[in-house]
């Protein structure tokens, strides 16, 4: 069993009283999905494609012959407007030529040029992809006048062959003998610039009107039929874009360009912040695991301190290159020696200082003397003065001893 398609297109359009939302797919009929009031309205969310139909007032829909090359056809358009008075300020938006027929050299061209009015939108959160003439989107009988009502207005549209080549407004109210004289000065109007070509008859889509009064004054057959289902334009019919409709586009591109730099921003802040974090997050691991080490390590620490101190206190005893305690045993060589009582001793390797004390003066001149000639004191030039007696009779010396340079 084959699947039915979800209709993906929306169309608002202008009908007889008020506004209505129509949905199909493209070249089908479309369904009727709601109507509304004065205004458009806005369009649905999950669709496709949005196409907005604009009143028969706002927009000049003219047929003109213009000779020249198929190419220029739009600004031969434009030129053929302005000697009608109407100047068009950005033709890629607001002109639209169709070709019609063609003859010796000559185009017949239906002008479709938007006036200077506001779109009919209510709603510009969701705008239309397309926009065409309300004429456009219906099947209009070839050859023929339709009259029928948009907004309450009575407008008049005509076809050559099966294209729409003319479409407007009448000024009349109601479609009396009024109206009906109003559309014959215009078929005059056609006729006599050769754009008319063959009328077969007036179709009427709406109740009122007499087909009587229409087919003696016009001289052409009238019917009355029920106005048919829009056709649901296809893509790419029409360039027209009414200015606060392009304003309202443009909008919405600076603000999606707005919302995409902000997440440009705001993520590459997120992964500054994450980048920081991380590197943050490895720094402290990373302050943990030396700060576990360096605990480890706390006690270790200590003991070789207390080692180092333990090795700097017997150094002078056990280092080779110092030989304090050799020094020590050299200064007691002498024979004197045993007679003194030493009060001080000071070793480098540069220099030895001996402070003693004897019972007599003699013996202190003795050790002097004896110390001297120590061999293993020899490196060191010796400075012995005279001892300092006491009351006791009792001396004390100091002798100092260099190393010479």
């Amino acid at each position: 069993m084959a699947k039915t398609r979800k209709p993906s297109n929306e169309l608002l359009l202008p009908a007889e009283r008020g506004w209505e939302r129509w949905s199909g797919h493209e070249g089908e009929p479309g369904v009727l999905v709601s109507e509304g009031g004065e205004n458009a309205g806005a369009f649905g969310k999950d669709v496709q494609q949005r196409v907005l139909a604009l009143p028969a007032s706002h927009a000049w829909v003219l047929p003109a012959w213009l000779n020249g090359d198929s190419t220029h056809l739009a600004d031969m358009a434009a030129l053929h407007l302005e000697r009608l008075g109407v100047r068009v300020a950005d033709a890629a938006r607001e002109l639209h030529v169709a070709r019609i027929a063609e003859r010796e050299g000559a185009h017949l061209t239906r002008i479709i040029a938007l006036k200077d009015q506001a779109s009919p939108l209510s709603d510009f959160s969701r705008l239309p992809d397309e926009v065409l003439l309300n004429a456009q989107c219906y099947p209009i009988p070839a050859n023929s006048i339709v009259l029928f009502r948009e907004l309450s207005r009575l407008v008049v549209a005509i076809t050559h062959g099966d294209a729409l080549i003319y479409c407007s407004p009448l000024s009349a109210t109601r479609l009396d003998a009024q109206a009906l004289g109003e559309l014959n000065h215009l078929c005059v109007q056609l006729g006599f610039q050769g754009v008319l070509g063959r009328v077969e008859g007036i179709v009427v889509w709406m109740e009122e009107g007499d087909l009587g009064q229409i087919q003696l004054i016009t001289g052409l057959p009238a019917s009355r039929e029920t106005r048919p289902a829009p056709i649901m334009p296809r893509r790419g019919q029409s360039p027209l874009v009414p200015l606060d409709i392009l304003q309202a586009r443009a909008q919405q591109v600076s603000r999606t360009k707005t919302r995409m730099l902000a997440l440009t921003v705001g993520f590459a802040l997120a992964a500054a912040v994450a980048v920081i974090a991380a590197l943050t997050s490895l720094a402290v691991q990373e302050r943990n695991t030396l700060r576990e080490r360096v605990a480890e390590l706390s006690p270790k620490s200590s003991r070789v301190l207390d080692q180092k101190k333990s090795w700097l206190e017997a150094a002078p005893a056990v280092d080779p290159s110092t030989f304090a305690m050799q020094a020590l045993l050299h200064a007691m060589e002498p024979s004197a020696s045993g007679e003194v009582s030493m009060t001080h001793f000071e070793w480098t390797p540069e220099r030895l200082i001996l402070r003693g004390r004897t019972p007599t003066p003699a013996l202190a001149l003795q050790y002097a003397n004896e110390i001297t000639a120590i061999e293993g004191l020899a490196y060191l030039t010796w400075d012995t003065p005279a001892p300092t007696i006491a009351s006791d009779n009792s001396a004390t010396f100091e002798l100092k001893g260099a190393r010479e340079p």
